[in-house]
């Protein structure tokens, strides 16, 4: 049988510091693992200086139980599951009224409950202060 050369197996390895194509490939690797930061909303957007408080506060509410149950649901079909879920896509229960989003979405707030005044001005707008259609 013909032995193939031997070579010590310490010249077959590259440095890793001298290799750029491995370098990139853990810098590939070490990206992939870190969770993608969500960005997030602030309370008040510059178009929202409008809104009342409550309203404010209602599509605040509306935006954290929406990214909550959103990050519960495994990556790559959290629309498909949260349709499956509620009947409608997270953009569609925007345009319900507040009353319906908040009973959907099992949201209760003590200053914006079902017999409270503010909850009575803003119950029967959507998510943008407007009336459903």
């Amino acid at each position: 049988m013909a032995k193939s050369p031997t070579r010590p197996a310490d010249s077959l390895l590259v440095n890793p510091g001298k290799s750029s194509r491995l370098q990139e490939m853990r810098q590939r690797a070490a990206t992939a693992n870190q969770p993608i930061p969500v960005p997030t909303q602030p309370a008040f957007q510059a178009k929202d200086e409008g809104l009342s408080p409550e309203l404010a506060l209602a599509r605040q509410l509306i935006d954290q139980r929406l990214s909550e149950i959103l990050a519960a649901l495994p990556v790559g079909k959290q629309r498909r599951l949260f349709k499956i879920r509620f009947g409608m896509e997270p953009e569609q229960i925007k345009e319900l009224a507040i009353k319906q989003i908040f009973t959907a979405l099992e949201i209760n707030h003590p200053q914006l409950n079902n017999l409270s005044a503010s909850m009575k001005r803003i119950a029967d707008l959507n998510y943008n202060g407007r009336q459903p259609n």
